[in-house]
């Protein structure tokens, strides 16, 4: 498998001098600010929405921010849906993939008073019991993969009643 290009102001700079010498010459007289304005006029980069910017910030921000930020959307009277998984309804177990607090709790409240393990609740979801995912979402705030989401949604129903 080829390593992945790095796609630095380097690369775009090379690319502006031998595709685009009319725009790199108006990047060297200052009516470009940077690289990156004279590749967008271009058309090498797409110019970054607030969009992208919001998607970002979410990406990288902590569970508790996200969590406060979910909430301030909320109060504002916007309708948080969660993650569907693939063919199923509306997952209420996820945002982005990751556990809810919520769902957090419900987990480790079934795992303590059934005694189990988190390997044990692998295999009780039809996984290797050396999985790390789900102890890895739990503990880190990992993402999972949207067939373990399924398998643990299906879990948490048969658990119900614990």
């Amino acid at each position: 498998m080829s390593k992945k290009q790095k796609r630095d102001n380097a690369y775009y700079e090379e690319r502006l001098k031998n595709e685009f010498a009319a725009i790199y010459a108006e990047l060297l007289a200052g009516r470009h600010r940077t690289i990156t304005e004279a590749a967008i006029a271009a058309g090498l980069k797409k110019p970054r929405t607030r969009l992208h910017e919001l998607k970002n910030a979410f990406g990288k921000a902590r569970m508790s921010e996200q969590s406060a930020f979910l909430g301030w959307l909320a109060a504002r009277g916007y309708s948080i849906t969660p993650t569907s998984v693939a063919g199923t309804a509306a997952s209420a177990i996820t945002i982005d993939r990751r556990l809810l607090p919520a769902a957090k709790k419900r987990i480790e409240e079934i795992i303590t008073k059934r005694d189990l393990k988190i390997g044990d609740v692998l295999t009780e979801m039809g996984f290797p019991k050396l999985n790390p995912s789900l102890g890895l979402a739990l503990h880190r705030g990992n993402r999972l993969q949207p067939d373990v989401i399924a398998a643990l949604e299906k879990w948490l129903i048969a658990n119900n009643g614990v």
